[in-house]
Order: C-alpha cells, then sequence, then structure tokens
C-alpha cells in the first residue's frame, strides 16, 4: 500500500495541482492508484486520497467514477471498483515523464552542511537526499558514495597534496585507497567516529553498485545516517571552502 510522502511527492510533481477542480484531482488520482494499488481503486480509495491530502472532496465520487465509464476514462472491473483506460494511461505516462522532482528535505542529512560548498557538491547532494526521500535506495547509496569520493579528492586538492592521490598515470585512487590515504595522512586528524563511517559508507554503495542481487532498504541507509552526517561535516570543515580561492 502507498505512503502519505508517495502521494505528497506524486502531486507535488504536478504543475498547479493544487489549483485543479476536484473533479480533474480525481482522475489523477486514479492513475496514482493505478501505478501504486496493483491497477485497481474504489470510490474509498479516491476518497482516502483526498483525506491524506486535507483537499476538499468531490461530492459524489462514486457517481463521477460510474459516468466516466462512458467517456472511456475508466473500466468497471466489478462492482465498485474500477482500472483507468489505455488512453487516460497514456496520457498521464506522457504529462509524467516530464514531471519535476520534488525538493530535497532534510531527511538524510541537513542540506546546510554544504551550502556553502560548490555547486557541484550541492548537487550530489540534492541528489542522494532526493533518491532517499523517493526511497530510491540503491541510488542513494550510490550518490553517497559519490560525494564521499568527491570530498576526499577536494580535501586534498585544497592542501595541495593532491598528488599523493595519484596514480603513475595521474588518475585518481578507486575510493578504498582514497579512504587509506586521508586516513593516512599528517596534515589533519580523522575522528574515530568519521574513520569507521567513511568505510561504512563505501561498503553500502559497493553492494548497491556492484552486487546484482543486492536491493538496499531505507533501513540500510537509516544504520548510517549518522556516518553520513559526520563524514560529510567533518571533510567539509577540513576543506574550508570559504577560505579556498580556486
Amino acid at each position: 500500500m502507498y505512503s502519505k510522502d508517495l502521494i505528497e511527492n506524486f502531486v507535488f510533481a504536478i504543475e498547479n495541482f493544487n489549483n485543479f477542480t476536484p473533479a480533474k484531482q480525481i482522475d489523477y488520482f486514479a492513475y496514482f492508484l493505478h501505478l501504486n494499488n496493483n491497477d485497481i481503486f474504489s470510490a474509498k480509495d479516491i476518497e482516502k486520497c483526498f483525506e491524506i491530502l486535507n483537499y476538499p472532496k468531490y461530492s459524489n465520487i462514486s457517481a463521477y467514477l460510474n459516468s466516466n465509464v462512458k467517456n472511456k476514462k475508466f473500466i468497471k472491473k466489478s462492482a465498485g471498483v474500477f482500472t483507468i483506460t489505455k488512453q487516460l494511461q497514456d496520457k498521464f505516462d506522457d504529462e509524467c515523464n516530464n514531471r519535476k522532482a520534488p525538493p530535497p528535505s532534510n531527511n538524510l542529512f541537513p542540506l546546510e552542511l554544504v551550502k556553502e560548498t560548490r555547486g557541484y557538491i550541492q548537487e550530489i547532494s540534492s541528489q542522494a537526499i532526493c533518491c532517499y526521500d523517493l526511497k530510491l535506495f540503491d541510488a542513494c547509496s550510490v550518490m553517497l558514495r559519490k560525494l564521499i569520493e568527491t570530498l576526499i579528492i577536494e580535501c586534498f586538492e585544497k592542501h595541495k597534496i593532491d598528488y599523493k592521490i595519484k596514480d603513475k598515470n595521474n588518475d585518481f585512487f578507486y575510493l578504498s585507497d582514497l579512504i587509506n590515504s586521508i586516513l593516512a595522512e599528517q596534515l589533519w586528524n580523522i575522528s574515530r567516529n568519521a574513520k569507521q563511517g567513511f568505510k561504512n559508507i563505501k561498503n553500502l554503495g559497493d553492494l548497491s553498485a556492484h552486487n546484482r542481487r543486492f536491493c538496499a532498504k531505507q533501513s540500510d541507509i537509516d544504520k548510517i545516517k549518522q556516518d553520513i552526517r559526520i563524514c560529510i561535516q567533518e571533510l567539509v570543515n577540513l576543506i574550508d571552502y570559504k577560505n579556498w580561492k580556486q
């Protein structure tokens, strides 16, 4: 069954949804239920969508559904049970292919941590958070791995010792060697929590990226939320973006 977050993200992505008539909102709710409720819905399911979002309800949802069977919006599967027609599905599929993503929350880590960094750091962070909010947990894990990798490289670049993390071809090390390098560097002291945190973030990101039988769950990421915050904050402080002129 769908969650409140799921339907909130769905309607957020539809421009001017709040200004639609309740009748038009029913059509979108029907499409949402088609995607998230095994392709079927009832008048009560539509009513619940209105209630979850605290929107004014259509006066007679059941009558609307029945009347629009003739208009080829809905198909009646059995008494009180409907699905959407192919025409309505195609219409909304096309529309939703171009819908905007919800803004990043602070549910994974405070976005403020990267506020005064670089635009691309903020973009990677936003993508990781949005993946978490949208329950795309493998994608979230991979983006977190990329964020830590990028911040470690920037830390060495800021201190003008990036030659220490490059191979003979002048390419940056892979993340495992980057972590070993930042832990071994004498210019700074990495906290005990961050030392383990780097490894935890890398391990989960590796599983999500490379293990074909592994699918990350929210619980996997929730276990390392503290690691995520500590590692990001520690690296951003070491880099000191406000005083780094490239």
